[in-house]
């Protein structure tokens, strides 16, 4: 597997946007036609390079080959045709009504691109976390400076290839580098600023957004947490959470990162569990998991494991490769409980009694997801009441996240605005108002001297 890149591409960033701004000025990418040419190529550049795709994924995270096609490969084409077939009509102004005391007169709403986009992807999904807010971006009208992990160096690679052979870098320029290069970024003026990764850089994106007043969308994360009832099928729910759990190795920030279960169903949660995950990880499909993205995480992620931990095969610290597990012992203070997991592991903690429960989680930060299994649709509702989340799902996990038609997202902690779809549009523009009046008389124009006016707008204006 290729190590990450060096931060030894030189590029001139301000050169970069300031050509990029100019190509915004020209008015070229805010052409409806030029836009719906631009996603035509590059779905065919995309088909073009699926093969080297799938290779480049198993290449940076070990990824297994169905993961990548129907995560990154197949989910990007499908929000590209949904684009092409839905953006004539989501960029239609939008006609609204007028006040009676401005009429005649027509209203509308616009939406309208910001100017030059940056776009900071992770290294978890880097295709799909690169393309799919730059997809919406493009069909907004932006110009993009986009910016791939160095953590996935040949994913970055070839999406620098399939960006150079579908666009003018005057609109979209991928750079590639590691942290030297986002901190020159961050020193840029851009007109809008979208990044997917930790809180903590988050945070420095939000600043630099604040120093020019652009509008930032940030895509964080946060313990997703998984509280299951004591009336569900569990068979069908243990298959559902682990799926879920264990997809990219847990390397998913909506990944369920521990689970709730009431403390009577417990040992039979982790029986099920252990038999399911042996089925699917077992000796015989050990690459059916993708293997953590580098050492420091890997480090990181084996002092987080615990003595009395239910492993799934063994450990190959060469390859990167952390055997699942399952953390039946772990409690409110373990190691595992103090921060997102991002990783195999999977805390399995049992409660006495919901309310305490649900205190509990009423008091942790806001995550990007929440699960909740119960065929009690009053419980279920509650716990939605009660705990914050971006997302909520019901008696699954991700699948709210593999909706188009749904927003993505976070709140607090977890990240701010929306993307996927049509949420994608709505998030790269802005609502333009305009108001287009006639030359006829203004019945209602009030204007000096007022003399009686107040008495007679008192009359109509109640």
């Amino acid at each position: 597997m290729k190590e990450p890149a060096k931060d030894c591409p030189i590029y001139d960033l301000a050169g970069i946007v300031d050509t990029q701004k100019q190509f915004f000025a020209s008015g070229t990418s805010r052409n409806l036609s030029y836009r719906l040419e631009r996603l035509a190529k590059l779905e065919a550049g995309i088909i073009r390079e699926g093969d080297a795709l799938l290779a480049a994924l198993a290449s940076d995270l070990g990824k297994p080959a169905l993961e990548a096609y129907v995560a990154e490969y197949h989910f990007v084409l499908t929000e590209i045709r949904l684009f092409r077939k839905k953006l004539t009509r989501w960029a239609r102004p939008q006609r609204v009504g007028t006040p009676f005391y401005s009429l005649p007169a027509r209203s509308e709403i616009r939406r309208e691109a910001y100017g030059v986009a940056l776009i900071a992807a992770p290294w978890n999904y880097p295709f799909q976390l690169s393309l799919s807010p730059l997809v919406a971006a493009v069909a907004a009208g932006n110009c993009v400076v986009l910016k791939p992990s160095e953590l996935a160096p040949a994913t970055a690679g070839l999406l620098s290839r399939i960006v150079a052979a579908v666009f003018d870098p005057g609109h979209v320029t991928v750079v590639e580098g590691g942290p030297e290069t986002g901190k020159e970024l961050l020193a840029q003026s851009f007109d809008f600023w979208f990044y997917t990764g930790s809180e903590g850089v988050g945070r420095l994106y939000a600043e630099a957004a604040a120093r020019t007043l652009a509008p930032v969308a940030l895509e964080l994360g946060g313990k997703c947490p998984c509280l299951i009832d004591g009336d569900v099928d569990l068979r069908q729910t243990v298959e559902r959470v682990i799926t879920a759990k264990f997809f990219n190795a847990g390397q998913t920030c909506i990944a369920p990162d521990f689970v709730l279960v009431p403390e009577p169903l417990k040992e039979a949660f982790v029986s099920t569990a252990r038999e399911i995950l042996t089925a699917s990880y077992g000796k015989e499909n050990r690459g059916d998991l993708a293997v953590i993205v580098n050492a420091n995480h890997y480090r990181r992620l084996a002092g987080l494991t615990m003595p009395d931990e239910i492993r799934i095969g063994e450990d190959d610290p060469d390859a990167r490769h952390l055997a699942p597990r399952l953390l039946p012992g772990a409690d409110w203070d373990s190691p595992a409980m103090q921060e997102e997991i991002f990783g195999p592991l999977l805390p399995v903690i049992g409660y006495q009694n919901l309310d305490e429960a649900l205190e509990r989680l009423a008091r942790l930060p806001a995550p990007l997801a929440l699960y909740v299994f119960s065929r009690n649709r009053a419980l279920r509702e509650r716990v939605a009441a009660t705990v914050r989340s971006g997302s909520i799902c019901f008696n699954d996990a991700l699948k709210q996240a593999t909706n188009l038609n749904l927003p993505f997202g976070g709140v607090g902690p977890s990240g701010m605005g929306r993307y996927r779809g049509r949420s994608g549009f709505e998030c790269f523009t802005c609502a333009r108002s305009v108001t287009r009046r006639f030359f006829f008389p203004d019945p209602f124009m009030a204007k000096p001297p007022y003399g009686n006016q107040l008495d007679q707008l008192r009359k109509i204006l109640k």
